[in-house]
């Protein structure tokens, strides 16, 4: 057996024999493997059974299952021990299996259907529109302005909020008529009552609360329709279960004697309740967490704080993981810095207070296997710019592409403090035609391809319409699809050409010896229009071959056609037109007697601003960034990764306010 190197740190939480242990990690200071070789060293000191017994491991993401089922097979193979004796799951996973423990030899009627979070967002958004359409009034009121960019906008924060609402009810087991009651219990008004008080308003007088209280109540009656749990409602009633069933806890503690918990700083109140019952007031229960950050705290039910608390706990055993070889000693210093900066002189005493944890980060002991970088190839620079749109942001992207060419091995990233500003920085990377890995959320590309698979799937939901043809050639056209390759001068004049068809179907549909170009008004266009009609008209009648696919083979279809074409193959936007198919075949089976008419309404939703767009992106699925490439990331979604040269945008009181009077960014 290969003799490991421990850090001292490391070899004191190897000495954990029984009860309840808080580890207390710095970023980059090892806590997988810490953990894996914990659950190695308990299964080789026979803390387990292993023919019917395994150490349980919980983790955040599907790709760290893998990550510590490979790290732990391996020490138990250096440690000459078989394959067995733990089990890995995430916390869905693990929720899920409670559950199935408590209806196993019920039949197949106690099976039960969870739904993704695509579906999940889908009844959301549904729960969303049916309050605001009940009442408007109230959901105007919050607006500064009636323009429909800001109606957008508070409608798509509408559902974000509600999203966060929902999961901390949950969270805390609050149904939506538990809720009700509550407010109900202090006041008799109807909610059209609130719109007509003046503020401020007591907490129970809430329009807000009451808005998202009657969306709970819309989302949670849609789900139960379908027959369907959500994430946090499959948790609550596996924590439940695991509270009220007779001797559930019991088996299944036999079966898991020893709990061992993986970004713990991220869990969510049921999560720790759920574990809490698992392991039982005597229980082994290893939590392992950075508390100074959180990959999912914002709009979730996620907080450090409650790893915190469990740390601070008297019956805690709290021992710390600080040393770091991920960055050289002057970026550690002077992150230490930032961090004492904050809880000693922050103008703003909750900050101060709330923020963070004393806990530095220290540099890896002499010796080490990860030693870090000398602060010789370490720099740390700050650049003032007069004006951002106008030199910050293009200036960075210039100078993040040229360390990517200067050092082609090393991994690069952009972190900006908004989506939005994000936004723009992508545009100005796409004008250099860099290679990057976009991880912002909502992108205006991700609406301009919803939009171009709209203009044609609403063409082939009603081929008579002149206004969908039209846009149709513009969706193409701003592509620069072939179909509708034109000069700019031309394109005005080409949709009041195509505006003015009187009979589209001799356009399309031409019947054997129809000229499609009669459909045109006589002696108006151009012979480079005609062959721009003739160009458009010929691919226009070989999609309509494909109108009889299902709705997510029919959308595929399509993003190979508009984004697949010649030696041209947009592998991102292919990726993205995809991941619509799938939303699409979501909407039908959650509806199943919608055609292709209602699903291009639900899909001009997503255009106009009024849906979001579930799109998956690389940080969902374990996301490792490559050399030679840029990662464009906000400075929140960075956590938990690691580059060698980083580019942090914003870095002012503009966009990291200082004080309680600072303009609120929002999280866009």
């Amino acid at each position: 057996m290969s003799e490991l190197k421990l850090r001292p740190a490391q070899a004191e939480i190897l000495k954990y024999q029984h009860g309840r242990m808080a580890i207390s990690a710095v970023p980059g200071s090892g806590k997988t493997f810490t953990l894996s070789l914990l659950a190695a060293q308990l299964i080789r000191d026979g803390r387990i059974q292993p023919d019917n017994q395994q150490i349980l491991i919980v983790t955040y993401l599907n790709s760290s299952v893998d990550t510590f089922r490979a790290r732990i097979r391996q020490r138990l193979m250096e440690m000459e021990l078989p394959d067995q004796g733990y089990d890995v799951r995430t916390l869905h996973s693990l929720a899920l299996e409670i559950v199935r423990a408590a209806n196993s030899g019920l039949g197949p009627d106690a099976e039960l259907t969870v739904t993704d979070d695509g579906q999940s967002s889908h009844f959301l958004a549904l729960a969303t529109d049916q309050w605001i359409e009940q009442y408007p009034d109230i959901w105007s009121q919050f607006l500064p302005d009636d323009s429909p960019q800001t109606q957008a906008r508070w409608r798509d924060l509408t559902q974000r909020t509600a999203k966060a609402f929902i999961r901390t009810a949950k969270n805390e087991r609050y149904t939506p008529d538990t809720i009700h009651a509550k407010l109900n219990a202090s006041n008799n008004l109807s909610p059209d009552h609130l719109v007509t008080l003046s503020p401020p308003h007591p907490v129970t007088l809430s329009p807000l609360l009451h808005m998202l209280t009657g969306i709970y109540g819309r989302y949670q009656t849609i789900l139960d329709r379908q027959g369907v749990l959500d994430f946090d409602d499959l948790i609550w009633q596996a924590a439940n279960l695991l509270e009220q069933r007779a001797g559930l806890a019991d088996e299944l503690r036999a079966r898991w004697p020893c709990v061992l918990e993986d970004e713990a700083q991220d869990s969510v109140p049921l999560q720790e309740i759920l574990l809490e019952q698992l392991t039982g007031p005597d229980g082994n229960w290893v939590r392992v967490g950075d508390p100074n950050q959180a990959i999912t705290a914002t709009f979730t039910a996620a907080h450090p704080r409650f790893f915190n608390a469990f740390i601070d706990r008297p019956d805690v055993l709290s021992l710390p993981l600080p040393n770091s070889g991920r960055s050289a000693p002057l970026i550690i210093g002077a992150a230490n810095t930032l961090l004492n900066w904050v809880m000693d002189k922050h103008p703003v005493p909750e900050v101060r207070r709330t923020t963070f944890r004393r806990q530095e980060i220290l540099p890896t002991p002499p010796g080490d296997a990860q030693p870090n970088p000398p602060d010789s190839e370490a720099g740390i620079q700050i650049k003032v710019y007069r004006h951002r749109e106008d030199e910050e942001l293009p200036e960075t992207a210039r100078r993040a592409l040229k360390a990517t060419q200067t050092f082609p091995d090393y991994t690069v990233a952009i972190l900006v403090p908004t989506n939005n500003l994000g936004y723009q920085m992508a545009e100005h990377l796409d004008d250099l035609e860099a290679d990057y890995d976009n991880l912002l959320r909502g992108g205006t590309r991700e609406r301009e391809i919803a939009a171009a698979l709209h203009a044609i799937l609403a063409l082939l939901a009603d081929p008579l319409d002149k206004k969908a043809l039209t846009n149709a050639h513009a969706s193409l056209h701003a592509l620069g699809h072939p179909a509708a390759m034109m000069p700019e001068e031309r394109v005005e004049r080409f949709h009041t050409l195509l505006k003015s068809v009187h009979q589209p179907e001799r356009l399309l549909f031409p019947l054997d010896g129809q000229d499609p170009l009669d459909a045109l008004p006589a002696n108006v266009a151009a012979s480079e229009d005609e062959r721009a009609v003739l160009r458009f008209a010929e691919f226009l009648q070989g999609l309509f071959g494909l109108r009889p696919l299902p709705i997510d083979d029919l959308a595929l279809a399509l993003g190979d056609e508009l984004f697949a074409w010649g030696d041209e193959i947009h592998e991102g936007d292919l990726a993205i037109a995809y991941q619509i198919a799938t939303l699409l075949r979501r909407w039908r089976d959650a509806q199943p007697d919608w055609r292709l008419p209602e699903l291009v309404a639900e899909l001009e939703g997503v255009v106009a601003g009024r849906r979001s767009l579930p799109i998956s992106r690389p940080a969902d699925f374990g996301y490792e960034p490559q050399p030679g490439r840029i990662t464009l990331s906000t400075q929140h979604g960075a956590k938990g990764l690691e580059w060698d040269v980083v580019f942090i945008v914003g870095v002012d009181g503009g966009w990291i306010p200082g004080n309680l009077d600072a303009y609120f960014q929002g999280d866009n």
